[in-house]
């Protein structure tokens, strides 16, 4: 995966002619479904964009904070990829272990989550990478995200 230093400018993926989010109930699959609608002309920031070589901010994660990240990868869940990409520490712990791949975490989507007047795009893996590696997302990032599922 990409690393991008958090709050800086989202440059991932910025093809915004098709939403590939998956459908939601009462949705239709294709371009501007509601669920990429509501962040359209909103500034959209990295969070989240780790990398094992790479120093990142540690601590404990806010009481409900993982539950409403585990909630977002289905509910925030945008920009669905056809391969996926898998935890750079856990899959360095399993190396060569055999049938590591199938126990390690892996993403394929982003989720993103709307916060005052800026959207946070975050790869679906912050979920594991606040729970098991202890990773604390922005300030910001939290009272967005706790904001959205309460």
């Amino acid at each position: 995966m990409t690393y991008y230093a958090d709050l800086t400018p989202y440059t991932y993926d910025t093809d915004t002619d098709t939403d590939r989010s998956s459908p939601g109930p009462g949705e239709t699959d294709g371009p501007a479904s509601p669920a990429s609608r509501a962040f359209r002309g909103l500034p959209q920031v990295n969070v989240g964009w780790l990398a094992r070589v790479r120093p990142y901010a540690k601590g404990d994660a806010p009481p409900g904070l993982v539950d409403a990240l585990k909630g977002m990868q289905h509910t925030h869940r945008v920009q669905q990829t056809r391969g996926y990409h898998f935890c750079p520490w856990c899959a360095a712990r399993l190396l060569g272990l055999v049938g590591a791949r199938d126990n390690c975490p892996r993403g394929s989507a982003e989720i993103r989550v709307i916060g005052e007047g800026i959207v946070y795009a975050a790869p679906e893996l912050i979920t594991h990478y606040v729970e098991a590696h202890g990773y604390a997302p922005p300030a910001e990032f939290v009272r967005a995200v706790l904001a959205s599922s309460g």
